[in-house]
């Protein structure tokens, strides 16, 4: 005999939804009573087609699920090896039951507290026809597996444009991981997405978005290692010392000074800011992540880029250093310390050197 799941739930369920349940393989029959709708869920084998009678909602990727009768279909291999694939490289563990169905769209959802991924293989093996390769099919499957990664499932609220827009994003970010290229990333997207933005769903565009600022990130990764977390702001690091403070560790002569040169060999940029995430002692430089770069062009530095800079300023090293204390600005100096920071360049193969630096407060 045909064994189903027996679910009953409130009629205030939402789109994303979330359901307490009994479980006990596939003989057990789960109930939960309520004043209205009843939910009844039968798995497929390999034998018997499953069906999900009373559904009401998920996370869906072009659009919000309607159906309230699903018939269920065991996934093919070529989707669980899909999935299989992005889960590897995101780093998860595969939680979540996988089945397919002629829904015309993709869907995250809980059912009986699991997690679900339904998909219409007719939808990815379109938009693969589409763009010529598999990588559509990926976005979308990955598209979904963000919705369960975000918590959006069971946040109870529904599908809603800044939940998609996460799930997109998370899309990019693994495809990237994959070796999707950009326009492969948002292959999917632009052939499904809307123009226009919905009450669920945001319009194309934003979406493409998200998914280009999900993968740029995995790009920013690729040879950057993590940036380190803020130290302590430490407010007695002046140690009463009026010549050393927190607005100038290497003051502003240093720099007018510098900046007086240019156009004889030096060049100074304008105030950058970054995060100090390596540190060599010996030869008292520092690797510094650029955070912002200070609106000069002529600087060359670029946000994200990683620069190493000396604290001695050839011309004014005895006066600079010494005004603060070299001890006090190893103190301060540390992976993770945030500074904004002005420097300059010298000959023809160019070492870089502090003119100015200001300690930033953690964020």
């Amino acid at each position: 005999m045909k064994t189903t799941k027996l679910f009953l739930f409130s009629l205030l369920l939402v789109s994303c939804n979330n359901q307490p349940s009994k479980t006990n393989n596939e003989t057990t029959q789960n109930q939960m009573h309520t004043e209205h709708t009843i939910i009844q869920v039968t798995e497929p084998t390999e034998s018997i087609n499953g069906k999900i009678d009373g559904f009401s909602g998920g996370c869906g990727y072009n659009k919000t699920p309607e159906q309230n009768s699903i018939t269920l279909y065991q996934p093919r291999p070529r989707e669980l090896s899909q999935i299989n694939s992005i889960l590897k490289f995101s780093g998860l563990a595969s939680n979540f039951k996988i089945f397919s169905a002629n829904i015309e769209n993709a869907i995250a959802t809980i059912v009986n507290n699991e997690r679900y991924i339904l998909y219409d293989p007719r939808l990815l093996a379109y938009t693969d026809q589409q763009s010529g390769d598999y990588w559509s099919s990926m976005s979308i499957l990955a598209h979904e597996i963000g919705h369960h990664l975000a918590g959006h499932t069971i946040s109870k609220k529904g599908s809603n444009p800044s939940d998609e827009l996460e799930a997109d994003k998370f899309s990019g970010f693994v495809l990237y991981k994959l070796g999707a290229t950009l326009a492969q990333a948002k292959a999917a997207m632009e052939t499904l997405g809307s123009e226009t933005e919905s009450l669920t769903h945001p319009a194309k565009q934003r979406r493409l978005a998200a998914i280009e600022k999900g993968w740029n990130e995995a790009n920013e990764t690729r040879y950057n290692s993590a940036i380190p977390p803020p130290p302590p702001d430490i407010d007695d690091f002046t140690g009463g010392m009026s010549e050393f403070n927190t607005e100038n560790l290497l003051d502003e002569e240093s720099y007018s000074a510098l900046k007086s040169r240019n156009g004889n060999g030096s060049w100074v940029s304008d105030k950058c800011e970054g995060i100090i995430t390596e540190v060599d002692e010996k030869n008292t430089t520092y690797e510094i992540y650029i955070t912002k770069n200070g609106g000069s062009d002529e600087s060359g530095l670029r946000v994200h880029d990683k620069v190493w800079v000396s604290l001695y300023d050839p011309w004014e090293a005895k006066q600079a250093v010494g005004r603060a204390g070299l001890s006090w600005l190893h103190a301060i100096l540390v992976p993770g310390r945030r500074i904004r920071f002005a420097y300059g360049e010298e000959g023809t193969a160019p070492s870089r050197y502090f003119a100015y630096i200001k300690y930033l407060p953690a964020q």
